[in-house]
C-alpha cells in the first residue's frame, strides 16, 4: 500500500530502490500503471512476487523504459519471468542477477530475446552458467561492464567470443573463474579499451598471460588491476606491469606466494598510488627500494616479515601516503606508528588491528603527528589502555571512525566517553580471538 502511494504521488518517478522488502506481485502492477517514466529499478532480494509480477510489464503502460534492473538473491524467478521482462523492458541496458545459484542458460537466453541493448551485465555467483549462455550473451549484447564469478564452466572458447564482440568493455570482473587460462588472457589482451580488470583466484593464469595484457592493446587506458591469489604470477609479472601499464593507479597483488622483494623494486618510479601487497613474503628490503613513486594508499596487511626498520625506511621515500593498513603484522611497534605519523603528516587512515606490540605511546605518536586522521583501527592491540583514548580525545574531530574490537585493556568506561565524538565507534575489551593471531597470557605468534 506504501509503494502504492509513491508511484500514484509520483508520475514522474525515475529511480526506485525496493531492495529487501517485502513487496509482493501487486507492488509490480502498480509500477506497470503508473511508473512510466522510471529507468532503475532494484528488487534485489527480494523474494515474495513471482514471475507473474513482471507479466503486468508486458500488459501496462509503465517501466518499458527502463534502463536499470536489479534481480539479486531473487531465487524465486524461472525462464518465465525473464521472458517476461524481455518482452516488457526491450531499451534495458543494465542487469544485476548476482546470487542467483538457480540461474540457468534458458533464463538468460530469454531475457537476451529482445533486450539487445544490454551494455552492463552482473553475474556474480551462478554457477551453472555454461558456454551456451555466455556466447549468446557475446553475440547479443555490445558490453561495457561485463561481471562474472565463481563459474567453473567459463572456457576459452567463450571469452574469445565475448572479448571479439565487445569492443567497448572497459570494465571486466572475472574473479574465481577456475578455467580462465592463459589462452583466455589473450584474447582479454585484446580489448582496446580495458581500465579495470579482476581476475583474482584465477590460479591458471600465469606471466604468459600477464604479458599478453602487458604488450596488448590496453596498455595505456588500464587503471586498476587485481591479480590476487593467482599463485603462478611472480616477479617477472610484476616488472613487466610496472614498466609498460603507464596509467595504472592501483593494484592489489595480495597472497600472490611466489613475489619476492625484487618486485617491489620494479614498481619504483610507475604511476600506481595504491597498492595492496596484503600476505606476500615481502621483508623490509623490500619495503626499502620503493621509491620515486606517489603512493597514497598501501595495504600491508599480514606481511609477518616486516618490522619496524623495514616501515621507516618506506616512509622516508614515500612521504603522501593518506591510507595505511599493517594490520596483523606482527613485528610491528611503537616505532613504526612513529614513522608514519612523522614523514607521511597527510595520513587519513591508518589500521593497524591484531598488532599485540603496540602501546599508548604510538597513538601519542599519532595524535602528535596526524592532524588530518579520521578513521582508526586498533582492535586486537591488546597493550592499549585507558590513557590511548585521552590522546584520541584530543583529535576528535577530525577523527571520526574508531575500532577498539578486542581491546581488553580498554575499559568499557572510557570507551563511552569517545562514542559521543565520532561517527562510527566500536568497542569490546574480550580477549581476541583465534585469528588475531596470538593469544593474552604471554603473547604468543603463529
Amino acid at each position: 500500500m506504501m509503494v502504492q502511494k509513491i508511484v500514484e504521488g509520483c508520475p514522474c518517478l525515475l529511480y526506485l530502490n525496493l531492495s529487501c522488502t517485502l513487496i509482493t506481485n501487486q507492488t509490480l502492477k502498480e509500477l506497470s500503471r503508473n511508473c512510466l517514466n522510471l529507468q532503475y529499478l532494484s528488487l534485489a532480494y527480494c523474494c515474495r512476487f513471482t514471475d507473474k509480477g513482471f507479466l503486468y510489464l508486458t500488459t501496462g503502460k509503465g517501466c518499458h523504459n527502463l534502463l536499470h534492473l536489479n534481480l539479486s538473491g531473487c531465487t524465486q524467478m524461472t525462464v518465465h519471468g525473464f521472458k517476461y521482462i524481455s518482452a516488457g523492458c526491450p531499451t534495458l541496458k543494465e542487469i544485476v542477477i548476482n546470487d542467483m545459484p538457480t540461474l540457468s542458460d534458458s533464463c538468460v537466453l530469454a531475457l537476451l530475446a529482445k533486450c539487445h541493448c544490454l551494455t552492463a551485465i552482473s553475474l556474480l555467483d551462478a554457477p551453472h552458467l555454461s558456454d551456451i549462455a555466455f556466447k549468446a550473451i557475446a553475440e547479443v549484447a555490445k558490453l561495457k561492464t561485463f561481471s562474472t564469478e565463481g563459474n567453473s564452466q567459463l572456457s576459452d572458447d567463450s571469452w574469445e567470443a565475448l572479448c571479439s564482440s565487445s569492443e567497448g568493455l572497459h570494465r571486466l570482473h572475472a574473479a574465481k573463474s577456475p578455467r580462465m587460462t592463459d589462452a583466455s588472457f589473450k584474447s582479454v589482451a585484446t580489448l582496446k579499451n580495458l581500465k579495470y580488470l579482476d581476475i583474482s583466484f584465477c590460479n591458471k593464469v600465469s606471466d604468459v598471460g600477464i604479458q599478453y595484457l602487458t604488450e596488448g592493446s590496453s596498455v595505456t587506458k588500464l587503471q586498476e588491476l587485481n591479480i590476487s591469489h593467482c599463485s603462478h604470477i611472480t616477479d617477472i609479472s610484476i616488472m613487466r606491469i610496472g614498466q609498460r601499464l603507464c596509467k595504472l593507479y592501483h593494484l592489489n597483488i595480495s597472497y600472490c606466494q611466489r613475489l619476492t622483494d625484487m618486485s617491489l623494486e620494479w614498481l619504483s618510479g610507475s604511476s600506481i598510488c595504491s597498492l595492496d601487497i596484503s600476505g606476500c613474503n615481502i621483508q623490509d628490503q623490500g619495503l626499502a627500494a620503493v621509491e620515486r613513486i606517489r603512493l597514497r594508499k598501501l595495504v600491508l596487511a599480514e606481511c609477518v616479515y616486516i618490522t619496524d626498520v623495514g616501515i621507516e625506511k618506506l616512509c622516508k621515500n614515500v612521504r603522501d601516503l593518506e591510507h595505511v593498513d599493517v594490520s596483523y603484522c606482527v613485528g610491528l611497534s611503537d616505532s613504526s606508528i612513529r614513522a608514519i605519523s612523522f614523514y607521511c603528516r597527510g595520513l587519513v587512515t591508518l589500521r593497524m588491528a591484531g598488532c599485540p606490540k603496540m602501546t599508548d605511546i604510538a597513538v601519542q605518536y599519532l595524535t602528535s603527528g596526524s592532524q588530518y586522521l579520521r578513521e582508526l583501527d586498533v582492535s586486537g592491540c591488546v597493550l592499549l589502555t585507558d590513557r590511548a583514548l585521552r590522546h584520541l580525545e584530543r583529535i576528535c574531530p577530525p577523527l571520526c571512525s574508531i575500532s577498539m574490537a578486542c581491546c581488553s585493556s580498554i575499559t568499557k568506561v572510557a570507551a563511552l566517553k569517545l562514542q559521543p565524538r565520532v561517527e562510527y565507534w566500536e568497542h569490546s575489551n574480550d580477549d581476541p580471538s583465534h585469528w588475531f593471531g596470538y593469544s593474552v597470557g604471554n603473547i604468543t605468534y603463529e
